[in-house]
């Protein structure tokens, strides 16, 4: 009974000689800045690089990785056949540093946070109620402002800390939607401003261009309801309305039909900024649309007027244009 005992021991040491044969070594050698990196080898850590191991015989997952930060690791990762009674040995160079577990849970917060602000964000500009409602202009690459720009909207912006404060004369004619007047074309930048930063999109006054492209709708016409000037077209002095027995003065933004675009008030009422020069040296700028003050001759859509950037007049305002992305 024994000797079987005896045999059963010999064999299981046998065994264990072979698993774990007697020369079998991985030598992982590091140099230079790799000096010191951990080494792990079926995902246990055996200590730190140039290291000797006796390990068993058969393929190992060898890993070496050092911290370069809090969130990134430099890595060599291979997987390994040692033989019986050999030494193996593996020089290892890491690789570039690469997000580590900490690191990677850091940028998906970061992510998370930065989708967070994106959807606040849209939410905020799809709800600004202060802000002029744009229209596209079919094939154009730009859209402008369906109304000239009020007082409400300029009022919101000086609240909101913009248009450097300034309140424009209303002339007594009311503020709300009438049409914001007394506004010079230095004025009209710093509400641009204010508009790109509250929306996050970039607003100008239109060009010349856009401005006729915009008001002629598609039509070749002299207005852009037809030759003939007609009756409630426009506010205009003489434009024969039902506001003609009334004191002249603009009108509310949208108090007459639009254009085939769903444009308002495009010609007449008050005389539109745009940004082109009368000159050529910029030392006037050029004013499109007419107004309530002049005759209906004033109201072509080819005319053009220009006066000095710094002057402020009682039927002036503007509209708002923005390229398309």
């Amino acid at each position: 009974m024994k000797s079987i005992y005896f045999l059963f021991l010999l064999v299981l040491a046998a065994s264990s000689a072979n698993v774990y044969a007697a020369g079998s070594v991985l030598s992982v050698v590091c140099k230079g800045d790799d000096v010191g990196a951990e080494v792990l080898v079926n995902g246990k850590f055996k200590g730190e690089c140039p290291l000797d191991i006796k390990v068993p015989i058969g393929t190992l997952k060898l890993k070496v990785q050092k911290k370069v930060d809090a969130s990134n690791d430099r890595i060599f990762e291979q997987e390994i056949r040692v033989g019986d009674g050999v030494v193996k040995r593996v020089e290892v160079l890491l690789g570039a540093p690469k997000l580590n577990a900490e690191g990677k849970r850091a940028k998906s917060e970061r992510l998370k946070a930065a989708k967070t602000e994106e959807k606040n964000t849209e939410e905020k500009l799809t709800t600004c109620t202060v802000c002029p409602e744009m229209v596209p202009i079919p094939g154009s690459d730009f859209e402008i402002g369906k109304y000239t720009v009020t007082f409400d909207e300029w009022d919101a912006c000086v609240e909101d800390g913009g248009c450097n404060g300034y309140k424009p004369l209303d002339e007594e004619w009311g503020r709300g939607k009438q049409p914001v007047v007394n506004v010079n074309w230095n004025d009209v930048q710093s509400y641009l401003e204010w508009l790109s930063h509250k929306t996050g999109k970039t607003y100008r006054l239109p060009s010349e261009h856009e401005w006729e492209i915009a008001t002629r709708a598609g039509t070749t016409t002299q207005y852009y309801w037809g030759d003939e000037l007609g009756f409630q077209n426009a506010n205009c002095h003489g434009c024969g309305n039902r506001y003609e027995k009334k004191k002249s003065a603009p009108m509310p933004v949208g108090s007459f039909k639009p254009n085939p675009y769903g444009l308002y008030d495009m010609l007449g009422n008050v005389w539109q900024w745009t940004d082109g020069c009368r000159e050529g040296d910029c030392a006037k700028l050029v004013l499109r649309g007419g107004s309530f003050e002049y005759d209906s001759e004033y109201l072509n859509v080819s005319y053009r007027e220009g006066i000095e950037a710094t002057e402020r007049i009682n039927n002036l305002g503007f509209r708002v244009a923005r390229t398309l992305p």
